[in-house]
């Protein structure tokens, strides 16, 4: 097996890096940060998230193995020292596919694993808002976020969205400040559809920062953005043994 390795910079040292690239090839598999069929990423989630970026175009070809090195991360089911278990018997891990974001902004098509957001902090963003081909709202405010399932702890969370359990396979919209008097108003709730929807927004998009991700387009032409579920996906390898409910626990409320 080819396995690539992504590292977060300074997370580990010199010594370390040598042990796990020793580790590897004790197993007889090849390091091959070009073409891996196996990307290890050593940090936390944003690590991953960047990791799954630089290798986006051939994203359905590799398997991604997140360690965890001491910080929160949510996509990490492994720590460094577990490497070795791991790769000596694939009966204590399994692998999970979860589909992308995906949407097509002035040409180009993006991808997410959490969410696209379109912001507009410093002047009113102005969108219509709809589920399908059907007008939900005329929103005005910061932002609105789209998120999937597997990223709904994310952002989405913050702003006060529902924590999906990531069997489920949805969209969620959440909206960020938006306005509300008795000349505009908006769903303001977080608004839950099936997998087989899609989000579109229509507006004057100039001003507003489309994020994807750790990633930021600007200076956007397009005045329609629409946003659903990619045929895309990014394959994790977890824990033969893991539980949704327990990740939570241990990511937002365990020791408080």
């Amino acid at each position: 097996m080819r396995i690539g390795l992504f590292i977060k910079n300074k997370v580990i040292n010199e010594t370390e890096e040598f042990e796990i690239r020793n580790i590897i090839t004790s197993f007889g598999h090849e390091i091959d940060d070009l073409n891996p069929d196996l990307v290890i990423s050593i940090g936390g989630d944003g690590t991953f998230l960047k990791a799954v970026q630089k290798y986006i175009d051939r994203i359905d070809d590799i398997w991604f193995l997140c360690l965890n090195k001491g910080k929160l991360a949510f996509f990490s089911d492994f720590y460094v020292e577990d490497l070795a278990d791991i790769l000596k018997d694939d009966t204590i891990s399994q692998i999970v596919k979860f589909r992308l974001l995906e949407s097509e902004v002035d040409g180009e098509k993006i991808y997410a694993v959490n969410e696209i957001r379109i912001e507009s902090p410093f002047h009113t963003l102005i969108s219509d808002v709809y589920v399908n081909n059907t007008l939900l709202e005329n929103f005005r405010g910061n932002g609105l976020v789209v998120s999937s399932s597997l990223g709904s702890s994310a952002y989405n969370k913050s702003l006060g969205g529902a924590v999906v359990d990531t069997s489920l396979e949805v969209l969620e919209l959440s909206e960020v400040a938006p306005i509300n008097n008795y000349l505009f108003t908006s769903l303001r709730s977080p608004l839950v559809v099936p997998s087989s929807s899609s989000f579109t927004f229509e507006g004057n998009f100039e001003r507003v920062s489309l994020g994807y991700d750790h990633l930021v387009k600007t200076g956007l032409s397009t005045n329609r953005i629409k946003i659903s579920l990619s045929n895309k996906c990014v394959s994790l390898i977890w824990k033969k043994d893991h539980n949704h409910i327990s990740r939570l626990n241990e990511s937002f409320i365990k020791g408080r």
